[in-house]
């Protein structure tokens, strides 16, 4: 299993364009780093319990992702056979590459074998079938006995000696054999660090697996010892690894049932990541700017959905019923996005956004046409006929050639909108782009690479020109970059969901940066 004390923490990445989140061989190729996201640099080193959180957490996080992704309009899911090399490292068994809006390559490892042939082996069937098999026993059955006089011992005094027989055991509910009460003890471990996040068949039974672990924590450990405890999962992984070869030279009759839990057990006690095998990325994902979108948007829906006027997401939410989506298959219903960007045609990124109309007339001499929604409002119109402007005066203007209806028009998507309430009855708006970028690529842009620069460049040109847009019509009361941050404690009751970098702005662009376990924490609550 993983050894959180001895797990390298990788916190700053020497190339600035790498945005990989996870467990990978290290430069050195002599063992494995966990990478941290950006703005984790006063994450605690040498801290077995916080590695241990944070690395549970994390599994959580990308499950989820890939439970909300996959099958999306927001990724195009590629076949192994059609995934595209590597520059250092080979994709691991399990990695599922996909294609990003902006088509590149995002590829998530979220699976972890250790942990996934515990949550997989769960049947109900399977341990009940167990818990009534053959099994070698100190019981005499004298009307077998005639069966064991090839095993027996001869004594002297004319008496055979039989030191076990393998007779029927069936036992009633809780009387679980040993191999059992080992899978229950191991599985409750772990769902235990899942915070109770796991399939539905185990979250039903918990009861009966916690009953059954209490049993081996009883008959093989003390209270104190643990798998994921700092000072003693030494120990305890020893002692299962003892109880596991005990076991397994004391049951006689083993079936399928029996190996499916045992090859799960021995690959969480002797399973590791070996650097020495052709891994590459061994868990993770390369492309975590899309994980920290979604871990923002679900922020913003849960807590700030009547202030959204805009939103380039489609996340989906529970208790959520979206009524621009009834009819449509599966869980489409409880996604956020409520109008159709492309109406059936192909393109990358969301399909789907969020939107909510305006105050904005569209004919102020006409009322009854209605309202702009708020992506209108970002439009960029360019017509290619032309036209004379005379600014001194304006009675020579002509704009005969042109047709409004000819022009071409294009929307920019930023990711978030919110309506800021100043004081009683006046309001203003939020603009919001959620950067998955350390704090020094904005602190020090002069240092960067001319990739990195062109990155910056064409983020803040995007970010000023929707704040241009929204001008016309509202008053903005903050523009800014959302990047992740780590708190070593909680920021600002008042600014809880992060605070901004101080005698730092973009072109008047604040950086704010966003405390990303209260967004984590979050995101993980709307698990569906």
């Amino acid at each position: 299993m993983l050894d959180f004390a001895s797990l390298k923490l990788a916190k700053i990445k020497e190339n600035p364009s790498d945005n990989f989140v996870g467990i990978r061989k290290s430069a050195s190729g002599d063992g494995y780093e966990f990478c941290l996201p950006n703005g984790f640099e006063n994450f605690p080193d040498g801290d077995f319990d916080a590695v241990r959180d944070f690395f549970f957490k994390m599994y959580r996080t990308f499950r989820k992702f890939e439970r909300d992704n996959i099958g999306t309009s927001r990724f195009d899911q590629n076949k192994p056979e059609f995934q595209q090399d590597q520059d250092q490292t080979t994709l691991s068994a399990g990695g599922i590459s996909m294609q990003t809006e902006d088509g590149e390559d995002c590829v998530l490892y979220s699976k972890i074998k250790m942990i996934e042939r515990v949550l997989e082996a769960y049947d109900d069937l399977a341990i009940n079938s167990i818990q009534k098999k053959v099994r070698r026993s100190e019981e005499i059955d004298y009307s077998q006995i005639h069966k064991y006089l090839d095993r027996a011992i001869y004594l002297d005094n004319d008496v055979i000696y039989i030191d076990a027989m393998d007779l029927p055991r069936p036992t009633v509910r809780y009387e679980s054999t040993d191999i059992v009460n080992l899978y229950c003890y191991i599985l409750d471990q772990i769902v235990q660090q899942l915070d109770g996040d796991v399939p539905d068949n185990i979250q039903a039974r918990i009861q009966d697996i916690r009953f059954l672990a209490q049993h081996f924590q009883d008959d093989y450990l003390t209270s104190n010892q643990s798998i994921f405890d700092k000072d003693t999962f030494g120990e305890t992984i020893s002692i299962l690894k003892e109880a596991l070869d005990n076991i397994d030279k004391n049951t006689y009759y083993k079936d399928a049932d029996y190996w499916e839990l045992y090859e799960a057990i021995e690959t969480f006690l002797y399973g590791e990541i070996n650097p020495n095998q052709n891994d590459g990325e061994f868990w993770g994902i390369r492309g975590f700017s899309y994980v920290w979108e979604d871990m923002c948007n679900t922020y913003f829906f849960k807590e700030y959905l009547d202030h959204i006027c805009y939103a380039d997401t489609d996340i989906p939410l529970k208790n959520y019923y979206n009524r621009e989506r009834q009819g449509e298959e599966g869980e489409e219903v409880h996604r956020v996005g409520n109008y159709n960007v492309y109406k059936g045609n192909n393109g990358y990124g969301n399909q789907w956004t969020y939107r909510t109309k305006s105050d904005i007339l569209y004919d102020r001499n006409n009322p009854n046409k209605g309202y702009f929604y708020w992506d209108e409002l970002f439009c960029i119109e360019f017509d290619t006929e032309p036209a004379i402007l005379v600014f001194s005066n304006r009675k020579y203007n002509d704009f005969s050639h042109r047709d409004v209806t000819k022009a071409r028009r294009r929307f920019p998507r930023p990711d978030l909108v919110l309506k800021e309430f100043k004081s009683s009855g006046v309001w203003g708006v939020t603009i919001l782009d959620y950067k998955d970028v350390p704090l020094d690529f904005y602190k020090n842009p002069s240092s960067l690479s001319p990739k990195s620069m062109q990155k910056y460049k064409n983020d803040t040109i995007k970010q000023l020109t929707y704040e241009f847009a929204i001008q016309q019509t509202h008053e903005v009361i903050k523009n800014g970059f959302l990047i992740p941050w780590y708190y070593h404690t909680e920021p600002d009751p008042i600014l809880e969901l992060g605070e901004d970098e101080p005698n730092l702005d973009v072109q008047g662009i604040h950086v704010v940066k966003g405390n990303f376990f209260l967004f984590q924490k979050i995101y993980l609550e709307e698990s569906l």
